[in-house]
């Protein structure tokens, strides 16, 4: 795969930049395109966001310039982008105002979508009164379920609650019908709307699928130390170990697992887990672990995006932020099918297309993707995809964990 085709991805047009074109296309077509952001790039989740969002934005915006912008065909050219960003701190009264100042007073063409779920959650209402359509790449709840439907503008790319846990409660009942386990699972949670969420989720699955669940308890976000709620898990001794996490507790509990010989044959960590940070501070002892959110390291184009990744920021990309890159190629894809800035066009496309992408094939029903990534595993140093099971690059599971190493 090309540079081109890398940074497009399945882009309608190819080589359109040599169209004949008119004075009058010539003398029309604007200068630039504008995109513009509001993301935390301060405060505790500044980090997460420049790691995950704010880097693939920045890294976009670098590899269309340098392949001469976005092909307009109205106008039979391609077209720079300019990026226009603010700094909302965190807050979501800021980013309220931060988005319309983007487009009231900014004029920005296209608005991108800022970081963590509850600000996506807050800026949807606003995207949606304006009519400028926007990919959610850091959002999961099921407040989706209900409200998706009613932002026509907002599309939500990752794996939601129910997304993220059925294909758990599935993997460890299969396990137990073939005899591997008995199917007595443990899950614990932080005390925030992620955790709640998808532990809620895991347990009316696991309902359906005839599953024990032996010990289920929340903990306080930011503990400083769960090595009593590990011991608690362990009294009961369980097959699985499910722990809907947040960092720096992703972190915290492996650690602390592995201090305390705690090494259950499936065990499952959510966010940061797909971290290379995790890998770095974990070595091989990660092999084996599930997590949320990956993505394939082999999919077409992405020995290209780590390569450009690498020279651009001089370390390697995070899978995680994998989703957000494709929701770039997928906008711009919509853009040069539309061929205009016309967002209503340009949502349209979005809402009836299946795009190809380096995170795969997405296409949304009802405003979120229909098969999203939802779990990887660590297998032999490297993270791959797990589920669902029936996704192109899908690899089977790594069963069990291997021991502490």
């Amino acid at each position: 795969m090309d540079r081109r085709t890398f940074v497009k991805g399945s882009a309608a047009v190819v080589g359109a930049a040599t169209l004949p074109r008119t004075p009058a296309q010539a003398q029309a077509a604007p200068d630039k395109i504008r995109f513009g952001y509001a993301i935390t790039q301060s405060g505790p989740l500044g980090p997460g966001a420049d790691s995950t969002t704010v880097s693939n934005y920045k890294l976009w915006n670098k590899l269309v310039n340098d392949a001469g912008g976005i092909m307009l065909k109205k106008f039979g050219k391609k077209v720079p982008i300019e990026m226009v960003a603010y700094d909302d701190q965190g807050k979501p009264d800021e980013l309220l105002k931060l988005t319309e100042r983007l487009i009231q007073q900014d004029k920005v063409d296209m608005v991108l979508s800022p970081y963590a779920t509850h600000m996506n959650l807050a800026q949807a209402p606003i995207i949606n009164k304006y009519e400028y359509p926007v990919i959610m790449t850091t959002a999961t709840t099921n407040k989706t379920y209900e409200l998706g439907p009613r932002w026509p503008y907002a599309f939500w790319n990752i794996a939601q609650p129910r997304e993220a846990s059925q294909p758990l409660s599935k993997a460890i009942a299969d396990l137990k019908k073939q005899g591997k386990i008995k199917g007595r699972v443990a899950a614990i949670y932080p005390s925030v709307e992620y955790g709640v969420e998808n532990n809620e989720a895991f347990l009316e699955a696991a309902k359906k699928d005839g599953l024990e669940v032996v010990f289920n308890k929340s903990y306080a976000f930011g503990a400083s130390d769960l090595q009593p709620l590990i011991r608690e898990v362990m009294a009961t001794n369980p097959d699985a170990f499910l722990a809907f996490s947040y960092p720096p507790d992703t972190f915290m509990l492996t650690e602390q697992a592995q201090i305390l010989g705690f090494n259950p044959q499936f065990m499952y960590v959510a966010i940061g887990g797909v971290f290379p940070q995790y890998k770095d501070k974990f070595g091989n002892k990660v092999n084996g672990i599930l997590v949320y959110g990956p993505s394939d390291p082999k999919a077409p184009g992405m020995d290209e995006y780590a390569k450009a990744h690498r020279d651009l920021f001089k370390q390697e990309y995070e899978p995680g932020g994998v989703n957000v890159y494709a929701a770039l190629q997928l906008t711009q894809q919509a853009i040069e099918t539309v061929g205009e800035i016309d967002r209503k066009k340009i949502r349209d496309v979005i809402a009836n297309t299946t795009f190809k992408t380096l995170w795969g094939e997405i296409k949304y029903v009802k405003q979120l993707n229909a098969n999203p990534w939802a779990v990887g595993q660590w297998q032999n140093g490297e993270l791959t995809v797990i589920y669902p099971a029936d996704k192109a690059g899908a690899k089977p599971l790594l069963f069990p964990k291997p021991a502490w190493s």
